[in-house]
């Protein structure tokens, strides 16, 4: 057994066939801590030789059958794989299952979430920031910014159901609201805010974090991909766009929650004065008319 980051590998049989000769062969594959996989006969119950030889990288069938093709001195076709024993860290597995990209079976299929919580943030002033800057000090500021982001989002937001990045921004979903998820999303947005401040955007002051946080309804979805065995996984529903719209109205450091939220209690919030962003609100697209009614601010 070895580990290998965040998947550990137990020992598998393989089955081999030369191409000439159509003789099939089984083989015993472990791979080592050091990074070396032992390749040794399986075909009797005492096996006939054992082999250690070090690999070049990760331990794909490609790279195993090339040595295997070294070892036994000639061309070998793969057969098949039994008992694969490849195991995944529970906390990956735990963050694969809230990637857009889906490794699992029957674990996505569409559902409705009436009450889902959707946190979407942005960087403002993102674009002037292309603008002023070469390529090094983008590459690295979105690096660092997406980095730590998600970080922070494993850190207090774990609870969520999925989270997809969108450039210089990001939407976190829990399918449920109730008071620990908003704990989570505040304490996400609230502890990312005073990062970014402190430390990622202080070099460049017109930069700043802002978002929307709303609980509606939303659909959850996956389709599986033409050319690989991959499912991808998203969200659609009336929600996402709210969260999507309304995020564009918060000013740095802002966190616009909608109507239904601040109903609810969970989160402290003021409201704008009358006018001032009834104008912004009228042009956003595809909003109820409760919506359109005045913005509210997530108030710390």
């Amino acid at each position: 057994m070895a580990e290998r980051g965040i998947v550990t590998f137990k020992n598998k049989h393989i089955i081999v066939e030369d191409p000439i000769t159509g003789k099939r062969q089984a083989l015993l594959i472990a791979c080592e801590d050091d990074g070396s996989v032992m390749i040794a006969d399986a075909d009797g119950d005492i096996p006939a030789f054992v082999e250690r030889r070090p690999l070049g990288g990760f331990p794909t069938d490609e790279l195993i059958l090339a040595e295997v093709e070294k070892m036994l001195g000639g061309e070998r076709r793969l057969v098949s794989v039994l008992d694969r024993g490849v195991e995944l860290d529970q906390s990956a597995l735990d963050g694969l299952r809230k990637m857009p990209v889906d490794i699992f079976d029957n674990v996505y299929l569409g559902e409705t979430k009436p009450n889902a919580l959707v946190l979407c943030v942005d960087i403002r002033n993102f674009s002037d920031f292309l603008c002023c800057n070469d390529e090094e000090d983008v590459f690295k500021l979105i690096k660092d910014f997406t980095s730590n982001l998600l970080s922070c989002v494993n850190q207090f937001g774990y609870g969520c159901s999925y989270y997809k990045l969108m450039g210089d921004g990001a939407i976190v979903i829990w399918d449920e609201t109730d008071e620990s998820t908003v704990s989570g999303a505040l304490q996400v947005f609230d502890t990312y805010t005073a990062f970014v401040d402190e430390e990622l955007f202080k070099p460049y002051p017109g930069l700043g974090l802002a978002g929307a946080l709303v609980t509606d309804k939303v659909f959850k979805y996956e389709i599986s991909a033409e050319a690989s065995q991959l499912k991808y996984r998203d969200y659609v529903g009336y929600g996402i766009n709210l969260a999507c719209r309304l995020q564009a109205l918060a000013r740095k450091d802002e966190l616009v929650v909608n109507r239904n939220l601040a109903a609810s209690g969970f989160v402290p919030y003021r409201q704008t004065p009358h006018g001032e962003t009834a104008a912004d609100l009228r042009l956003l697209k595809g909003l109820k008319d409760e919506d359109r009614e005045q913005v509210l601010i997530y108030d710390r």
